[in-house]
């Protein structure tokens, strides 16, 4: 496995990066660059480039490219990019690898096609060729945040694929007890990761070492915490934390990008308006979620 991942130590905290725009709509990679300098001075190990709420659907393969090769080099050591691909196409999927892994990421995100038939012939082929590690994602509906869909396929398949060699580690869905099912099925020495910032001690529980979420955008300091106080069995010590995060979690996450946005902007990042057609963040809301990032001591 490529030595950069091989040092990096659990838990892990993936920052599916949010991206920014200009007045004009553009992709912001001049702000991209100041944002990740203050991410490099957060707690998150890797940044992953075309993920749901980074808005990887409104953008385009060349916008994706030009933002892994930016945000490669401006990566403190030790943190790396990952690129996120969501294509049922074997030869596709395989095309983006090289694409992304000529652009600097070090590992590729991967989801589950929603075809259960197919699983096992794409990930055979695409595992066996891509030129970077996989950290696959069970996620059956991207843009459905914080809601559990029906799974992809059985625990004993996603399992199945998750052991195969390549795999850097496996990303759970919102269903808990389905997924409890999944964790016996992962091997040991790949990663097992919850999805979620609202259940970071739910997901150690069922035996996570580590997370990609929205929310890692906003405190990844705090995600790293959780995950450390949850894998100790610390839990009533990590208890008012995690119900800090989900306080915040629960009045931005509907709104998808904006409201993710929205608190980022009040945190000093740049370029933190969603690409058109934006929804629309009431204003109640937003005072809501100002309240409580002061109350983190987040502003």
């Amino acid at each position: 496995m490529n030595n950069l991942l091989s040092n990096l130590k659990d838990p892990l905290v993936g920052l599916p990066m949010l991206t920014p725009f200009d007045e004009k709509d553009k992709v912001d990679y001049p702000s991209a660059v100041y944002n990740v300098e203050k991410w490099n001075k957060t707690k998150a190990d890797i940044f992953i480039i075309g993920t749901a709420s980074g808005e990887e659907l409104y953008l385009s393969e060349d916008e994706k490219v030009n933002l892994v090769s930016t945000i490669s080099g401006s990566l403190e050591k030790g943190k790396v990019v990952c690129a996120g691909i969501d294509n049922p196409s074997i030869s596709e999927t395989l095309r983006l690898a090289e694409n992304y892994e000529k652009s600097g990421a070090k590992l590729l995100r991967i989801r589950y096609p929603r075809n259960e038939s197919t699983l096992r012939e794409y990930f055979k082929e695409v595992l066996k060729f891509s030129p970077l590690p996989v950290l696959l994602m069970h996620q059956g509906e991207p843009l459905n945040f914080g809601v559990a869909p029906k799974p992809v396929s059985s625990p004993q398949m996603l399992g199945e694929i998750a052991s195969m060699d390549n795999v850097f580690g496996y990303v759970t869905e919102h269903d808990m007890r389905f997924e409890s099912t999944v964790r016996k099925h992962v091997p040991s020495d790949k990663r097992f990761w919850i999805c979620n910032g609202s259940m970071i001690l739910l997901g150690t529980l069922i035996g996570c070492n580590g997370t990609t979420t929205a929310f890692s955008n906003i405190w990844p300091d705090a995600m790293k915490k959780l995950l450390k106080l949850g894998m100790e069995g610390k839990y009533n010590e990590a208890k008012q934390l995690q119900d800090q995060v989900k306080e915040i979690d629960n009045l931005m996450l509907p709104f998808l990008a904006t409201g993710i946005k929205y608190c980022l902007e009040l945190m000093g990042y740049k370029g933190m308006v969603a690409r058109k057609p934006r929804t629309i963040l009431p204003d109640e809301i937003k005072l809501k979620i100002k309240n409580k990032l002061i109350e983190a001591k987040l502003i």
